[in-house]
């Protein structure tokens, strides 16, 4: 009798494979289509599972990993918030001191020709909207893909006297909830992918001698 043992056959069962058994996956919004399904295809041809039991480990070992995924990608998305935010009011700082600048000099016109605070009247306001609107362009060139706009924007934010390194660090530190939800969450998450690993190595190594790979 032959010591090698084979795994069942999902046929037997009605089914292309023993991934039939585990509910489709609906999109998340936020996700790019079929993101999740790619993912999971090239995760499924890594880890190679063998037997039903293998490919429900499989398949929350590929859901904690792409909430992983997913976890970095809103943290990055908080920082970012953050750092365009602080980049809008940098500006918006700058703006205000040059209008304010341009007042002592309208008021200093006004005081050599005789001039007094009773008659002084402002002669422009300080326009927020604009420097607002100004600022907040500044901020997405600083977080664009194109790299001469980040180069340019980079330039920009260190003649207004700031450093794009702390820049940043004040993200994080100021980051509260927009980030620090997900840090924690990503911890949480990691422990729970080395345990699930751990037991599906686990199955490996005791897998049988000869079987088909469940592809999903």
């Amino acid at each position: 009798m032959s010591s090698k043992l084979k795994p069942p056959d999902p046929e037997r069962f009605d089914l292309k494979s023993f991934a039939d058994l585990l509910a489709d996956r609906a999109p998340i919004i936020g996700e790019d289509p079929g993101s999740f399904e790619e993912f999971r295809e090239g995760m499924m041809q890594s880890l190679r599972p063998m037997t039903p039991y293998e490919g429900v480990i499989a398949e929350n070992l590929i859901a904690i990993e792409w909430e992983l995924l997913q976890h970095r990608r809103m943290r990055d998305a908080g920082l970012r918030k953050l750092i365009k935010k602080s980049i809008q009011d940098a500006v918006v700082k700058r703006e205000k001191a040059a209008h304010e600048e341009a007042l002592d000099d309208a008021w200093e016109k006004h005081e050599q020709a005789g001039g007094t605070n009773d008659d002084w009247e402002e002669p422009f306001d300080f326009d927020e909207d604009t420097a607002k609107t100004a600022g907040a362009s500044l901020a997405n060139k600083a977080v664009s893909n194109n790299p001469k706009s980040f180069r340019a924007a980079c330039k920009e934010i260190e003649e207004m006297g700031l450093d794009a390194l702390e820049v940043m660090g004040n993200a994080y530190r100021s980051a509260a909830p927009l980030v620090t939800h997900h840090e924690e969450k990503l911890k949480e998450l990691e422990r729970r992918r080395r345990e699930v690993k751990r037991d599906f190595d686990a199955l490996q190594s005791a897998r049988p001698v000869e079987g088909k790979v469940i592809n999903g």
